[in-house]
């Protein structure tokens, strides 16, 4: 006689192979968002370093414009995310979304950039793909849940804006070229590049689901993918003002 099987294990483990399915297709979706954004900036940003020197010599007001305005853009889309999550959520309106978002931080890093040396700029950008590379590896396959630090993370970022504060005043006091503001300085981009490498691994963790305790919806892909593009974005920056040689 042939064995029986329970027909509620094999139901179960049906269900179990179809979610695994679905969430593999939302984390394929969600580093094809990503890549495509890094693809524009890279793009983008290379396009606005080799227009704006020129012009930042020229006419450096309407870089300080180009700067603020894009900066605004970036800021009103997140807001926008925020306050209305479920318009990440339909098709095509978050694509649109995502790609006005991009662009935006896509100009901002590139006239952030003319501020530091071509090949300072390159060999950021090189050590921070190796970084997002070693976290997302470590997120993948380590056995510690980052899933529960997000009101940590968050704190730190806070903290985070309060010395930017600080420094802004500072350097409209002018003090900006004492000894104590550039060691403050120093201190502040290292603790950002650890800050957001932490949040690399927690939102990949977010993404990658399965064995932590939270993770985004599978209707979330756009959300997923401006989190992490965030994070890495954020990290290159504190990385150029840590090693970046300025002109």
């Amino acid at each position: 006689m042939g064995r029986e099987t329970d027909p509620m294990l094999g139901r179960e483990a049906l269900s179990g192979l179809t979610d695994k399915a679905v969430r593999h297709g939302f984390i394929q979706k969600v580093y094809g968002i990503l890549c495509a954004q890094l693809l524009l900036t890279t793009l983008c940003g290379g396009v606005v370093m080799n227009y704006g020197e020129p012009m930042l010599r020229s006419n450096p007001g309407m870089v300080m414009f180009c700067m603020f305005a894009s900066m605004a853009v970036s800021i009103g889309m997140m807001c926008v995310f925020m306050c209305n999550p479920s318009l990440m959520r339909s098709s095509p309106t978050n694509y649109v979304l995502l790609f006005i978002f991009t662009l935006a931080e896509s100009v901002l890093v590139g006239f952030i950039c003319i501020q530091y040396t071509k090949e300072s700029v390159l060999i950021v950008t090189a050590v921070t793909a190796f970084i997002v590379l070693g976290l997302t590896l470590f997120a993948c396959q380590t056995t510690y849940d980052f899933t529960g630090m997000g009101p940590y993370l968050m704190c730190a970022v806070l903290g985070l804006c309060g010395m930017s504060f600080v420094m802004w005043i500072a350097a409209m006091c002018g003090l900006s070229n004492s000894p104590a503001f550039r060691f403050l300085h120093l201190v502040y981009a290292g603790v950002g590049a650890i800050v957001f490498s932490f949040y690399i691994v927690y939102d990949t963790q977010l993404i990658v689901g399965g064995k932590h305790g939270t993770q985004f919806s599978i209707d979330d892909y756009c959300m997923a993918a401006i989190s992490l593009y965030i994070d890495i974005i954020q990290l290159f920056l504190f990385l150029l003002q840590l090693f970046g040689q300025r002109r």
